[in-house]
């Protein structure tokens, strides 16, 4: 039950983030979105979800740090389980950011394995703008395992994609003993001239079960 309706939220948030970049346009389409907003616009999602569900939950960041005032890691706790939301934004998807990601997981792992229970759920959100590096247009591949169907449309906006040698769902495995049971990635911004999907800016979604 749980492992749908996050699976629900993920697929209904692209419609948020849409409204969310109306709303404040240009800023997100210059910009993108801050850590803190994406964190705290998902959590908001996957309440508002598992309320429309029956269920009673809340939210709260995961960070316990005083000065960290725009926290990006969120806990959503419902008496269908609890789900973990670790939020990224990937200002390069070079080597160095990907390594970030990954000690924020261990991180995240080793402060609050005593909380974790078997049935919970974790949520790795992360947001990009496409460059021209290497390593930048590898990252929906090294995320999902795959090229995009429609890699056509990509070309069209002048963005190459490459395959990569690496996968972010091996990585997860080898170190941390988990793996992905459901991937997608999403471009939530519009073009204002023909609303055409703008596919520099990406959203990427990785769901694991911790069971």
């Amino acid at each position: 039950m749980l492992l749908d309706t996050l699976i629900q939220s993920v697929n209904e948030f692209q419609a948020d983030c849409m409204s969310l970049c109306e709303k404040h346009y240009p800023t997100i389409h210059n910009r993108g979105m801050s850590e803190h907003h994406l964190g705290i616009a998902f959590a908001r999602r996957l309440s508002r979800t598992l309320t429309e569900f029956g269920h009673h939950c809340e939210y709260a960041p995961i960070e316990t740090h005083s000065h960290n005032d725009n926290p990006h890691h969120y806990r959503v706790s419902s008496d269908a389980g609890t789900v973990w939301i670790l939020t990224f934004h990937l200002v390069s998807a070079g080597s160095s950011c990907r390594r970030k990601l990954f000690k924020e997981v261990a991180q995240w792992q080793a402060e609050n394995a005593y909380a974790i229970q078997p049935n919970d759920l974790l949520l790795l959100l992360t947001d990009h703008w496409i460059t021209r590096s290497k390593q930048s247009r590898e990252l929906i591949h090294w995320w999902t395992g795959r090229l995009p169907d429609d890699i056509d449309q990509y070309v069209a906006q002048g963005i190459s994609l490459f395959e990569g040698d690496s996968h972010l769902s091996s990585t997860l495995e080898q170190y941390f003993s988990i793996s992905p049971y459901y991937v997608k990635y999403t471009h939530p911004l519009r073009r204002s001239a023909d609303k055409q999907a703008v596919r520099k800016y990406v959203q990427l979604f990785s769901v694991v079960e911790l069971s």
